[in-house]
């Protein structure tokens, strides 16, 4: 083999390990940042999911059964945990993610409702009581805490009272969550059941409990 073979044999050795590297490269330096991208959007889809100026989120789902009786279901966008505290009218969803679209480590959660502080007791809404015809009776708090290189975020939807006169109120209004005879405190699946319950009027207090099935 004369030595312009064997220089165009280097050659083409040559390209095509310096293509392998860039290849590789590119592979090793990309894929995070796919996969953080694709993290991102599912963030962003969760968060979506709670606000509450969707009118397919979870805090105006309950409210329109609520008010307009019925069952509807709710399928959340990514894997997670749910917690339903009758006591406090509250539903919490937490999970994980490599991304957060919110202030991470915060000494109490951030509130999605204007006018309002998650700054009450267990981080309950603040001020307590809305008032009716100006106000949403959810409120939606979200926190972001970071564990190890990921982030555990939390968005915990609370009920309160809607009052017409904050001073001297003649009309009451209330969201009673309450659990499904059928169902969990906690799960771990994607989709909840919501379904009108009853209305029930005591003095000038209508309350509306709605029934929560976790599966």
């Amino acid at each position: 083999m004369n030595s312009k073979a064997v220089s165009t044999v280097i050659a083409a050795a040559l390209i095509v390990a310096i293509a392998l590297g860039l290849t590789s490269t590119a592979y090793i330096w990309g894929t995070p940042l796919i996969e953080k991208r694709q993290e991102a959007s599912v963030t962003e889809r969760v968060y979506n999911q709670f606000l509450q100026t969707n009118q397919n989120s979870l805090p105006k789902i309950i409210e329109d059964v609520a008010n307009n009786r019925g069952v509807r279901s709710f399928t959340i966008g990514t894997n997670g945990a749910w917690v339903l505290n009758a006591n406090e009218d509250s539903i919490e969803f937490t999970f994980t993610s490599k991304t957060s679209n919110v202030a991470a480590n915060m000494q109490n959660p951030i509130s999605l409702t204007p006018g309002v502080q998650c700054t009450g007791q267990q981080n309950s809404p603040s001020p307590a009581v809305g008032v009716l015809g100006q106000d949403s009776s959810s409120v939606v708090c979200v926190s972001a805490t970071t564990v190890g290189d990921t982030f555990e975020i939390k968005y915990k939807i609370w009920f309160r009272e809607l009052v017409d006169n904050p001073f001297s109120p003649t009309q009451k209004f209330k969201i009673d969550l309450e659990k499904d005879p059928t169902g969990l405190d906690r799960s771990s699946s994607k989709t909840i059941k919501i379904t009108f319950g009853e209305s029930v009027t005591s003095g000038t207090l209508i309350t509306k409990k709605i029934l929560i099935l976790l599966i």
